[in-house]
């Protein structure tokens, strides 16, 4: 028996298949017992207060969106129309998502290599444990569509611009316009980003062979990308919402402080791949290895997804995760090759995955029996909510959820407040059709 199970040999499909199946699983557990909340459920609700119930109701509430409060909305459309249907829709397909996340960082990095599944696991030992706020960006419904799935346009966008090397047709130039739009129209910070990385393939593109002239669909690609882009940043509702916030700091000093806030923020977020980054660069250069573009260009991409955030006035967790992206992508673009210089770096490579391994089935668990523990406060508030209407008390007080697992879903989210005039009780006792909700007081 023992000497059949060696014997198994599978194939690189079969690994991937088995992989990326196994991450689908444990990744559709923590969606299922994620419940909506915050935002979930200010976008379920109509302008008028009532629920959206049809496609319609979506778009009325996108072009109020677009004009009031932000230029999102690819990403918000995408979130309300899942918002139509009952949460286990979003549950099953958001782990979907997920998925062909890793599979486009895992094409990005082997690009015309040969296959190793393995790095499919590692990719999601990384988001797992660098991401800041996971939950928030994977896991809860408008925050994944904000940036897990606007992420995986981008990235897929990416892949046809850098892979389709053929000849120029109408279709190719409209679509791909086309496409560059939506892409470019999805997340700020990230789109600003999608364009340098465009714009860094079409460059070094043109410096590879300075004779062959660049298809037409190539340009077009870039020319969709920044316009989807100007749609984002121009929507009056940004403008509106800026206006908001008062700060009457002198812009100099406003844009000094900021910088020196990311850049202390960017050590504590990306120092790991800072560190592999540095190590991997320096292997490269004792080897004297040639290091290809592509690892330039998604570094500079990181780069300026990050400063472009200095003209916003706020810079959340969330927003770092195509930073996050791009440098996993230029760093295990590195990491791939070494095997290659050394035979001692295979080995380094699979006991790190090991190691991350059982560190990760702990934290898995863990998380796991905290989303659930949120899954539960839920379903309790709302039962308790349906008894008191059933007694003609729409007033309701309930306990808080707090949480100190970034994976969970409610990290860095609020709750509900002491105060049932904040938000997001308004929109909840809304949702719920109650006069009120607030978390009980304990002074």
């Amino acid at each position: 028996m023992i000497e059949k199970i060696k014997n198994i040999k599978l194939s690189k499909k079969q690994q991937t298949i088995i992989i990326l199946g196994s991450i689908f699983i444990m990744m559709l557990v923590l969606n299922l017992l994620t419940p909506l909340i915050a935002d979930d459920y200010s976008y379920s609700l109509n302008l008028d207060n009532t629920k959206i119930n049809s496609f319609m109701d979506v778009i009325n509430y996108q072009w109020w969106h677009y004009f009031n409060w932000g230029g999102r909305t690819i990403a918000h459309a995408i979130a309300q129309l899942f918002l139509l249907f009952p949460k286990i829709v979003f549950s099953i397909i958001n782990p979907i998502i997920y998925i062909a996340l890793i599979y486009l960082i895992y094409l990005h990095i082997i690009r015309n290599r040969e296959k190793k599944p393995i790095y499919l696991i590692l990719i999601h030992l990384a988001l797992w444990f660098i991401l800041p706020v996971f939950g928030q960006t994977c896991l809860w419904l408008i925050g994944s569509c904000n940036y897990l799935w606007t992420t995986v346009l981008i990235l897929w966008f990416l892949w046809i611009y850098r892979k389709d090397n053929k000849k120029d047709s109408i279709f190719r130039i409209v679509g791909l316009f086309l496409f560059g739009i939506i892409a470019g129209w999805t997340n700020e910070n990230t789109s600003f980003g999608l364009i340098i990385v465009t714009l860094g393939f079409l460059i070094t593109t043109k410096l590879d062979n300075k004779k062959k002239k660049i298809p037409k669909y190539k340009w077009s690609g870039l020319l969709g990308n920044i316009a989807g882009f100007l749609i984002l940043i121009l929507a009056p509702g940004n403008f509106a919402r800026a206006d908001s916030i008062h700060d009457n700091t002198f812009i100099l000093v406003k844009l000094i402080k900021r910088a020196v806030e990311y850049t202390i923020t960017m050590t504590n977020y990306l120092l790991p791949l800072f560190i592999l980054l540095v190590i991997l660069i320096s292997i490269y250069i004792f080897y004297k290895k040639k290091i290809h573009k592509q690892v330039w260009i998604y570094s500079l991409g990181a780069f300026f997804c990050i400063y472009s955030m200095l003209l916003s006035p706020q810079f959340p967790e969330r927003a770092w995760f195509g930073v996050i992206i791009f440098l996993i992508i230029a760093t295990f673009d590195l990491l791939y090759e070494t095997p290659k210089f050394n035979r001692i770096y295979k080995y380094i490579i699979v006991d790190a995955i090991i190691i991350l391994s059982f560190i990760y089935i702990g934290q898995y668990l863990g998380s796991a029996i905290d989303i659930n523990n949120l899954r539960n406060t839920w379903e309790y508030r709302e039962n308790y909510i349906a008894k008191q209407k059933e007694k003609g008390n729409d007033e309701i007080i309930v306990d808080a959820f707090s949480t100190v697992d970034k994976h969970n879903p409610t990290f860095g989210l609020s709750d509900l407040f002491e105060d049932k005039t904040l938000w997001p009780n308004t929109h909840i006792a809304e949702y719920f059709n109650i006069k009120s909700i607030e978390a009980k007081s304990y002074d």
